[in-house]
């Protein structure tokens, strides 16, 4: 107040004529005065700027590293550089102290509940995954309320996962397993190998026709395919995708199964879905389809796959998640060559795509906007 006072009774009023026009004759005896004031107005911009508070991350996630210009952490740095993030080594216990500087917490759901406990200054927890069951088990089993906002890793995994489908099927059907089994025997089978179908040809089923279903079906459109999306209820017009040709209902499951020369999980893990495939449901399959597994691996119970391969009723199975990770040796499904076994992979996404999203949530976070993908906590 005292600076503008002084100023304003230092300047001489301007005409008409030169208000109209800024020149270098423009206030001749305060340029001393107009800099002074600049530079003031500048350092209390900068000083303003600097005190504010960017809440501090630390990440413990099996994807996030911090060794490359592409990395999470790097792509962070170069959007905040004042603010503070630390990865830490998912290959070694988290450090306990580290975590609890946390304000902002980027985690595997697995890892959550041995973070937790340390985290006392916890304002937000990002999730790694789209699905986040220990997560929710572990709130159940301690009785503690979240007080700090939780969000998934949504809307990043749909291309990724379609393009796994895609590859497992094309596999499949040009029989790229056998093609390697006789390459190590130095093997030359012209013949063998002169059968197939084109992904034109193919009907595939969607058992979960949701944001990642639809990005599989849209995938799948482009080369051909007849798309059947399952869902729990009907959809009005506006809210189908123009890649499923055919959506039906949770009760038409055989039907889907019928018709389809792919099946493909892609249900959530929740109460309903649990065992969704019982033991005698591929039975009434007429075109022996393949199976592809990407949802939860609660899905299915292994015994019910091999019951499916032996009596037929599928042509393969492709497992990319199981009831007990990892996979224990003494599975069957290891013996099985019908099978094909990926790691839980099918999701897997560069560390930049992780970043794109956190990034925008981040700031949003800042604001006090509300986040993208968040859980409500409220109904945990």
């Amino acid at each position: 107040m005292l600076i503008g006072a002084w100023l304003l009774s230092s300047v001489q009023p301007l005409s008409h004529e030169s208000s109209t026009s800024i020149s270098s004759a423009m206030f001749p005896r305060n340029k001393r005065a107009i800099s002074g004031l600049i530079t003031i107005t500048r350092n209390f911009s900068s000083s303003k700027m600097s005190a504010k508070h960017f809440p501090s991350v630390v990440t413990y996630g099996v994807d996030i590293k911090d060794d490359s210009k592409d990395s999470f952490p790097a792509i962070f740095r170069r959007h905040y550089p004042d603010a503070s993030i630390m990865v830490l080594d998912t290959d070694a216990p988290p450090d306990t102290e580290k975590v609890a500087q946390a304000e902002v917490l980027v985690a595997d759901p697995a890892s959550v509940p041995n973070l937790l406990e340390h985290a006392d200054n916890l304002r937000w927890l990002q999730l790694t995954f789209a699905g986040y069951e220990p997560f929710i088990s572990h709130i159940k089993q301690s009785g503690i309320s979240p007080t700090y906002q939780v969000t998934r890793q949504g809307g990043t995994f749909g291309v990724a996962m379609a393009e796994y489908v895609i590859s497992r099927i094309v596999a499949h059907e040009r029989r790229s397993v056998a093609m390697h089994e006789d390459k190590k025997l130095k093997q030359w089978r012209n013949g063998a190998f002169r059968r197939f179908r084109l992904l034109s040809e193919l009907t595939i089923g969607l058992i979960g026709a949701g944001d990642i279903g639809c990005k599989i079906a849209e995938r799948c459109k482009a080369f051909g395919m007849r798309t059947i999306g399952l869902v729990t209820r009907e959809k009005s017009e506006k809210d189908k995708s123009p890649f499923i040709d055919d959506y039906r209902l949770t009760k038409d499951l055989d039907s889907v199964l019928r018709d389809s020369d792919v099946v493909c999980n892609i249900l959530p893990s929740n109460p309903n879905t649990v065992e969704f495939f019982k033991e005698n449901t591929f039975q009434c399959c007429s075109k022996k389809p393949l199976f592809i597994n990407i949802g939860r691996g609660n899905a299915v119970k292994e015994t019910t796959i091999v019951k499916a391969i032996q009596n037929e009723w599928i042509s393969g199975a492709v497992l990319d998640v199981f009831e007990q990770e990892p996979l224990p040796q003494e599975s069957p499904l290891w013996d099985i060559p019908q099978v094909i076994i990926s790691p839980h992979v099918s999701g897997v996404v560069p560390q930049s795509v992780l970043a794109e999203l956190f990034l925008r949530n981040y700031d949003k976070f800042l604001r006090g906007e509300p986040l993208d993908y968040e859980v409500d906590v409220t109904k945990l």
